[in-house]
Formats: C-alpha cells, sequence, structure tokens
C-alpha cells in the first residue's frame, strides 16, 4: 500500500527528508491507505517549521492556507498537499478552537493531540508507521476510541462528539465504552458548534453504512440536535431508513417524514442546507402517500404535474419503506408512463401564450389561469394535447370568462 503512493506525495516527502526533516503521511490518509481505501487527500506533517517549508518548495506554488497553525498548502503537479509544522494545542477557551498552537519537537507530541486513535497514526518511508496510541489496533477491531481522556477531547472540540458517531457510521465500526458514554454525556456542548459544522457530519453520519446501529444508539444525541422531531416513531423510522439507498435526500425524508412538509421544510433551512435540496426532501415528504392513492392514468400526471419526474423512483423507494407496500405494480405503471414523455409542464403544451393572445386572452393573471387550465384538461383526458384542441378548449374557456 505504500509503494503506491501518487508521485507528487512520494516526492514531496523525499524533499522534506532530504532537506534535513522527518515528514509524514498523518491522519486519515493512513487510516484509509491500512484499510485499504484509496485517499481522498494526502495531509503531512513536518519537523520543518512553515517558512522553511515554503523555501523548500519554492518552486511550486504554495499558499499560507493556515500560516498561524503552522499549515501551508503545497500544490505539486496540480495536487494539493497540507504539510503542518509538528504542534501541540493550547487551551480551547470557546470550545472549538485552540487559542493558540506550540511547535513540538516530535511526531508522538503532535499525534496526541488528535481526536481519535485512528486518526493518529503517521508514516514516512524512513521511519515506517507511528502508533503510539493503538490505532491500528484499533482499525482490525473497529473501534472508534479518543486519544487520552474522551471527556479532555470533547471538552476541547465538542465537534469532536458528533465526529465520533460519523466516524462510528462511515466506517461502520463500534465506539469504544468510554468514548460512548462520553458522547452521552457531553452532547450538550454541541451547541458550542456552528449550525453548518454540525450539518455537514450529521449528513455523512445519515448516510453511513453504519448509520441505523449509530442512530439507534445515540438517539438522545439526534433528539437534542433535531428536536423538533417526533421521537414516539423514531424507532419505526429507522427501520425504514435501513431499507433505503445512502442518499441524501431519501435519507433525509426518511428520517423527518413524520413532520409536515413544511415542518421539515423548516428544519433543513435551519440547518443551513441548499435551497435545491429542501425543495427535493419536501416534495418526496409531501407525496410518499398520494402515490399510493394513484389509481389510474390521470391521477399518476395529475401528481407528477406538481412533482418531479426525476424524483420518480425515490418516491417509489420511499413509498415503500415507509408504508411496507410492495411497489413493483406501481413501479412498472409510472415507468411506462414517463417513457410516453406525457405532457406535465406548460412548456410541454403544443400552444402557447402567442396563440392565446391571438384569442384576445391577456398576458399576466389570466394568461396563467388560461395555461393551467389547458395542462390540467390535458392530464384530465379531456382533450388531446394538439394545437386544434387546446385551441378549441381556449375559446370556450375565454367565451365564458
Amino acid at each position: 500500500m505504500w509503494t503506491d503512493l501518487p508521485a507528487p506525495v512520494t516526492e514531496a516527502l523525499e524533499r522534506l527528508e532530504n532537506g534535513g526533516y522527518q515528514g509524514f503521511l498523518v491522519g486519515g490518509c493512513v487510516r484509509d491507505l491500512l484499510r485499504g481505501v484509496p485517499p481522498t487527500d494526502y495531509d503531512m506533517t513536518t519537523s520543518a517549521k512553515p517558512r522553511e517549508v515554503m523555501a523548500l518548495f519554492a518552486d511550486k506554488t504554495v499558499v499560507e492556507t493556515g500560516i498561524k497553525h503552522g499549515t501551508v498548502t503545497v500544490f505539486s503537479h496540480g495536487m494539493p498537499l497540507e504539510i503542518t509544522t509538528f504542534r501541540t494545542d493550547g487551551s480551547y477557551s470557546d470550545g472549538r478552537h485552540p487559542d493558540g498552537v506550540t511547535f513540538a519537537s516530535t511526531i508522538e507530541e503532535d499525534l496526541s493531540r488528535r481526536d481519535f486513535t485512528v486518526n493518529a497514526m503517521a508514516w514516512s518511508p524512513k521511519t515506517g508507521l507511528v502508533d503510539p496510541f493503538g490505532g491500528r489496533e484499533d482499525l482490525k477491531k473497529g473501534l472508534i476510541r479518543c486519544v487520552g481522556e474522551p471527556s479532555c477531547r470533547f471538552d476541547e472540540d465538542a465537534l469532536r462528539i458528533l465526529r465520533g458517531a460519523r466516524f462510528a457510521s462511515v466506517l461502520g465500526f463500534a465506539l469504544e465504552e468510554n468514548t460512548q458514554r462520553a458522547i452521552h454525556a457531553q452532547a450538550p456542548l454541541l451547541a458550542k458548534v456552528s449550525i453548518e459544522r454540525i450539518t455537514t457530519e450529521l449528513v455523512k453520519l445519515l448516510c453511513g453504512t453504519g448509520a441505523v446501529e449509530v442512530l439507534t444508539a445515540f438517539r438522545d444525541l439526534i433528539a437534542f440536535l433535531l428536536p423538533e422531531l417526533p421521537m414516539e416513531t423514531y424507532d419505526t423510522r429507522l427501520q425504514a431508513l435501513a431499507s433505503v439507498p445512502r442518499k441524501t435526500d431519501l435519507r433525509l425524508a426518511v428520517l423527518l417524514s413524520d413532520l409536515p412538509s413544511y415542518e421539515a421544510g423548516k428544519l433543513l433551512r435551519r440547518l443551513r442546507m441548499e435551497n435545491k435540496l429542501i425543495l427535493r426532501v419536501t416534495a418526496l415528504i409531501r407525496e410518499q402517500s398520494t402515490l399510493l392513492t394513484c389509481t389510474d392514468t390521470p391521477d399518476l400526471l395529475r401528481l407528477f404535474r406538481s412533482f418531479p419526474p426525476e424524483l420518480a423512483e425515490e418516491l417509489l423507494i420511499l413509498t415503500e419503506a415507509l408504508h411496507g407496500t410492495s411497489m413493483a405494480q406501481m413501479r412498472t405503471r409510472v415507468e411506462g408512463l414517463l417513457a410516453s414523455s406525457p405532457c406535465l409542464s406548460v412548456a410541454q403544451l403544443a400552444i402557447g401564450g402567442k396563440e392565446l393572445m391571438e384569442l384576445g386572452i391577456p398576458a399576466g393573471e389570466q394568461m396563467g389561469e388560461a395555461l393551467q387550465m389547458l395542462l390540467e384538461g390535458v392530464t384530465d383526458g379531456k382533450w388531446e394535447n394538439s394545437r386544434e384542441a387546446l385551441l378549441a378548449a381556449a375559446k370556450s374557456w375565454h367565451s365564458v370568462c
């Protein structure tokens, strides 16, 4: 695994060593390499001070991304490499960020400040694996365990509480007993964390392979973060969650399905989620029971008149999960209907505003009403979506307005 590192990574480690400094891969990339998973990025730590790193990589693009904390980013062959000087953190007066850092002299000192043992390992070509806290053994056991005393780690940075649960979910690991106990006890400290950071971790947790197990074990944590949820149906919703793909909108729709769609929207807006995602989730929640009542083609056309057809498969999955009903026959009907390219919006009508204006229908509100009337008539099967049929219907409608 160590012989297949990207060339920019190998070159950077060699340059640090050749410059008389120690250089290590550290954190998540080491964890992933030991698991046989290709890392998404490569972080490094070094005995070199930031200015020394910048001088060593003077021929590269170097950005001072966090120089007051000892971090610079080197772009090598287009690949960003975060390189941070060995350090120890000062006190955390805000419960989130160190008030200051002190450069350390050894890799072991640097690793001692990190959150979990599986993230507190380093590797270099010269030294090999440095693992002072048993991270490799915890990886083998499938265990998330704090470095040192869990309550101290969480007091320093409250986000670690949610990160621990997220790592357990994403990796499919268990939480070590003392770490788990501290998460339950210190969950209220998350009030110190920005809602954006909470949302990022929560979404990753929700879409992890072990999400159901973690959400079951930490219902108190979820109740604190999402007080709007009706917890009396929480366990039932987790059963449904286990049966849907690990997609953000589907998983959120299951978790929030006992809320009215407008309340779910308010919750998601509080979490500062993207508007596009909020619209998808609320549409799924709003229509998941409607699909069960669709008995014929006009019913389905009316549904997809206001529901995005591209979400049809997710709506089928959600409805099946929440109601325990096989949607095989409905899936065949929906797929056949959508494959026929039905008229589902005014833009698909055979006539438009120009033709309606020629009939004397003014632009504005009345024009909008006319187009909506024509669309409803087409989807209800009253007339065909043809120029002749729509013009006749519009004339008739206009004559009585």
